[in-house]
């Protein structure tokens, strides 16, 4: 079995990876101004994370799915003689949606402020969100065609571009002017709008101007269940958010989104960038009929993404103690024992993004959006249960169990389309070595910050050879990764 397409999945998620790391590089910076009081109250911190999430739903809503399509369709072997119509049609129709988009949070934007920001008077921010939300539902079709091309080093530059622009415009806006809350959201709108239009004169000088309007409904069909499938993706991964700030208040919101965006590292560095590569070439390789790509790489996968789930979880109360020190409110650190739970709820999505990817190969969408709308719920339902029990941590825990239910239960309906041995034992071992040297590090936070700090560092640096301690690769495969790390980092010094 050749390695070539699980080569090309490294090679890619980590060209991925360096345009997520300017996102979340643009946050770790940002954060000294979001964290500070002076700038911006822990209250607006908590009211921001409630826009973004809203920005999202209308994002979804208003890209109906389209480029989802458009990669499926690009991708099908049957569909070749229409592909080269598909991306301006594509184009246009996201268009049309961005401009109703645009009249609807134009039209709602004093009830959508009463709602998010408890006040109608803040409804000019509102109007900005509508703004940004129409620019990120346009740029989402030419991002999406860097992806089908497997131009992930250009995709990486159009996020680094954006999230560069975002933090002038949070600096300018946020700090020097003192705009607060409204300012954050022009950077927001500036950011995307530079973006997508950069993004649009590329794309539309490499493809042919040709709408066809019998695409149109193949396009909607395929793509228009999985706006319900990101809806209720919002709703496991932000939803919380909005039931949070129903049962408790605007600073308990704040404080959970400081958790999430730590354990967001992960996230965007570990997990999106993986979907990005992994999504495209396993439609490929289940295409052509190999199987065994996607049993390597939920490996794989695991394996290294339960380290980053122990470095996140262990770093995080001094990641939090050095940005209190410099003027963030205390409170933020209440956050850091949320970032387990977050953070493995992320681990367990990427590996229901490498079950559900044989799910999107049988054109089962219809049921991709029934367990995640299923997943939805149950972590609706969680949340009421377990927030007025543990407030904060309530929704973290709630958050964990929707996603191991929606991986457990996409798995189980998989199998039945494409039986493929995923490795479980190695997942459930994982597992067992995150909890204990996570355990052991949690009983050293009261020392002081260097013998804690070089403690809690050990223990992420044992859990490598605590994977080779519990087999989890033979010595053959500790053997042949050797060889191949030697020899790369030969070729990258020239010699």
């Amino acid at each position: 079995m050749s390695d070539r397409p699980f080569l090309r999945i490294v090679k890619q998620s980590g060209l991925y990876a360096l345009g997520n790391v300017a996102v979340k590089l643009s946050g770790l910076l940002l954060a000294p101004f979001y964290l500070d009081a002076r700038y911006l109250t822990l209250a607006d911190y908590g009211y921001l994370a409630l826009l973004m999430a809203t920005a999202q739903i209308g994002i979804y809503i208003a890209g109906l799915g389209i480029g989802t399509g458009l990669l499926k369709f690009t991708a099908d072997a049957e569909l070749a003689g229409v592909r080269e119509r598909l991306p301006f049609t594509a184009l246009v129709t996201t268009l049309g949606a961005a401009a109703l988009a645009w009249v609807a949070f134009g039209l709602g934007a004093e009830p959508l402020a009463e709602v998010l920001l408890a006040s109608p008077d803040r409804a000019a921010i509102v109007r900005v969100l509508g703004v940004y939300v129409v620019f990120k539902t346009i740029g989402a079709v030419p991002m999406m065609l860097l992806r089908i091309q497997e131009r992930a080093g250009l995709f990486a530059l159009a996020m680094a571009l954006e999230m560069t622009l975002l933090f002038g415009g949070v600096y300018v806006f946020l700090v020097i002017r003192g705009d607060g809350l409204y300012g954050v959201m022009s950077a927001y709108m500036w950011s995307a709008g530079t973006s997508t239009a950069v993004l649009l004169a590329g794309s539309l000088t490499r493809i042919r101007w040709v709408f066809d309007v019998s695409l149109l409904k193949p396009l909607i069909r395929y793509g228009s269940p999985l706006v319900l499938v990101s809806l209720a993706s919002l709703v496991l991964n932000a939803g919380d958010r909005y039931i949070l700030n129903l049962l408790t208040d605007a600073e308990t919101v704040g404080m959970y989104d400081w958790a999430a965006r730590i354990s967001g590292v992960l996230n965007l560095l570990v997990v999106q960038s993986f979907q990005l590569a992994f999504t495209v070439i396993g439609l490929k390789s289940l295409g052509g009929g190999d199987r065994a790509l996607h049993r390597r790489t939920f490996r794989h996968y695991t394996i290294w993404a339960g380290w980053a789930v122990l470095g996140l979880s262990l770093m995080a109360y001094d990641g939090t103690l050095w940005l209190t020190h410099i003027g963030a409110d205390p409170h933020y650190l209440e956050a850091s024992p949320l970032v387990l739970p977050l953070t493995f709820g992320f681990f367990v999505y990427g590996n229901y993004v490498i079950i559900t990817n044989v799910l999107y190969a049988s054109w089962r969408t219809p049921v991709i959006g029934a367990l995640v709308i299923g997943a939805a719920l149950l972590n609706v339902a969680l949340n009421f249960w377990l927030i007025p029990l543990a407030g904060a941590m309530g929704a973290a825990l709630a958050t964990v169990g929707a996603y191991g239910a929606l991986a457990g239960l996409a798995y189980l309906r998989a199998e039945r389309d494409l039986p493929i041995a995923y490795p479980w034992g190695t997942f459930a071992v994982v597992v067992g070595l995150i909890l204990v040297l996570y355990a052991v590090g949690a009983r050293v936070e009261a020392w002081e910050t260097p013998y804690r700090l070089a403690a809690r560092i050990g223990l992420i640096l044992a859990y490598v050879p605590a994977v080779a301690l519990a087999g989890l690769y033979s010595r053959e495969e500790l053997r042949t990764g050797w060889r191949i790390l030697r020899r790369r980092m030969g070729r990258t010094d020239g010699t």
